[in-house]
């Protein structure tokens, strides 16, 4: 199929003049028209629930189809399943549409691999996505394809332990290991033991999993204010 230039903004002007016009009784938004046909650039469409966004996107991809882009070419993201989910079925049911009722024959043929293709499509979550991304090039990170996301609540416990002593044992045992004794005390209180210290570690843990940069965080505002800090001397009871 030969592939149709997209539209220029001054036809889709002249799109959303015809479209408010029009005797239809549900009539697209200029706002809705500016977002499906709009192309050549990034665009930002903030809509609030029930607004439409699931169809308003579903329209924009239909049209990319109609003009000889292939599914395998989009990434298209939604916030959950449900939505991704209710995406595919629409676009099956319009592809489907469009294939009877079409004429060109290229293009029933063009439309008739994209619904092939569907089912394959990149159409679901960012979690979806970077599993998927992973399973196939996670070998350059030494990450096993057959890796699996931790849902449990009680497994991350776990494996947030595991992970504790053995950074633990390595400062315990290590070359700071006095200063590192030290500031276990500060945190062990009567119990003189690690808990004190293991919680206050996964607090800020769990503090650092809601910010964009958990590193650049703990250096430029964690850690700051403990450049002068002295773990050497001890409290005296």
């Amino acid at each position: 199929m030969k592939p149709i230039p997209f539209l220029t903004e001054e036809e889709i002007q002249k799109l959303q003049e015809a479209e408010a016009h029009s005797s239809k009784e549900q009539k697209k938004t200029a706002e809705q028209i500016e977002a499906i046909y709009t192309s050549g650039q990034n665009i930002l469409v903030s809509a609030s629930a029930g607004s439409g966004k699931t169809f308003v996107m579903a329209e924009r991809i239909l049209d990319q189809l109609a003009r000889g882009v292939e599914i395998s070419q989009l990434f298209i993201s939604t916030f959950t399943v449900k939505a991704a989910t209710e995406l595919k079925e629409r676009l099956e049911k319009k592809i489907s549409q469009q294939i009877q009722e079409s004429s060109d024959v290229d293009l029933k043929q063009h439309l008739g691999r994209q619904l092939a293709d569907l089912p394959n499509a990149s159409i679901g979550t960012m979690d979806s996505f970077t599993q998927k991304f992973l399973g196939k090039h996670g070998y350059l990170l030494d990450i096993a394809p057959n890796f699996r996301i931790l849902q449990n609540q009680s497994e991350q416990l776990l494996l947030k332990n595991e992970v504790f002593h053995e950074v633990f044992e390595a400062y315990y045992q290590g070359k700071q290991k006095e200063t590192f004794s030290h500031l276990l005390k500060n945190f062990a209180g009567r119990g003189k033991d690690e808990r004190g210290l293991r919680q206050q570690v996964y607090k800020i843990y769990d503090f650092l999993q809601s910010t964009s940069n958990p590193q650049k965080w703990l250096s430029e505002s964690f850690l700051k204010g403990f450049e002068k800090a002295d773990f050497t001397s001890e409290k005296e009871n």
